[in-house]
């Protein structure tokens, strides 16, 4: 579910209007908090989206509130111009812009991606190519640093952006915690799996990258998460990477949390550990299929 906030953030429409085209015109029905804030369902955004678009290019909201997302893209096709760059990958488009420092392209295309796309699909079929795509292109010396900095800036501000507006979870709700330790400076595994965490509506506490041992066990005692997150990206993790998330497992503050360990180097930790509260995470599908058990298991 979506606050208001996200919406206005994500559709571009004031809040005003919102409110406006709800109370006029039943364009859409959201659901209520307990507190009564309003709570958008991934329909509501998905039309709330194309009657954006379709009042920017010149269609009455009076007409096409009633319809339904169906008709409303039907219409779309209609006034949409003769040409289309749809036969190009979203990833593809995102890295010309990029390549160009459009970087209010690359956003653009992000958050519109991020609209029409549900939560997972967005993870792994937009950002992680495109991701991994920069990264390519940089070891390449096709991108600057500056270029990959700013892509992942971008990234980074769209999916928190998200994850904040998204945590609705009550106190009484699990909890995650992600980080990666010292000399892991790649986020953006476990930024996506906040991002899948704050969906299915648990508490998130993101560190981010590249922290020793003792400040994330140092966090883990004062937040008290079910789960620790932990990504590892370098094959092998560095002699450091690896001191310092021995230090975190080994803690007495994390015996009472599960920790998943995901990423291409957490292949070779899960084969050299002993850990026995330690789990290997193979992919962005295993982490959300596991949150969701989790979850369910916490609720029965």
């Amino acid at each position: 579910m979506y606050s208001i906030k996200a919406i206005t953030l994500l559709t571009g429409l004031p809040a005003e209007t919102l409110r406006a085209w709800e109370r006029r015109y039943a364009s859409i029905t959201p659901a209520r908090s307990d507190n009564g804030r309003r709570l958008y369902s991934q329909q509501d955004m998905e039309k709330l989206t194309l009657l954006a678009q379709l009042t920017r290019n010149g269609h009455t909201i009076s007409k096409i509130a009633g319809l339904n997302c169906e008709a409303l893209r039907d219409l779309q096709r209609q006034t949409q111009a003769p040409h289309t760059d749809s036969a190009h990958p979203l990833p593809d488009r995102i890295i010309e812009a990029l390549l160009d420092y459009r970087i209010d392209r690359c956003e653009q295309l992000l958050k519109r991606a991020l609209v029409a796309s549900e939560p997972l699909e967005y993870a792994r079929d937009i950002l992680l190519p495109a991701l991994k795509k920069v990264g390519e292109l940089w070891h390449q010396e096709k991108l600057s640093i500056a270029q990959e900095h700013m892509f992942t800036c971008c990234v980074n501000r769209i999916v928190l952006s998200m994850v904040n507006n998204l945590q609705n979870a009550s106190a009484n709700s699990p909890a995650m915690l992600f980080a990666t330790p010292s000399d892991e400076p790649h986020e953006c595994g476990i930024l996506l799996s906040c991002l899948l965490a704050a969906v299915q509506q648990y508490r998130c506490f993101f560190l981010g990258a590249n922290l020793p041992g003792k400040d994330i066990v140092e966090a883990i005692h004062h937040l008290q998460p079910d789960i620790i997150v932990i990504g590892l990206v370098r094959t092998p993790p560095e002699p450091t990477t690896i001191e310092q998330l021995q230090i975190v497992v080994a803690a007495k503050e994390a015996a009472a949390s599960t920790v998943w360990i995901g990423g291409d180097g957490a292949r070779y930790w899960h084969q050299h550990s002993t850990s026995p509260n330690c789990e290997l995470i193979t992919d962005i599908d295993h982490f959300y299929s596991k949150a969701q058990q989790w979850m369910l298991l916490d609720k029965a």
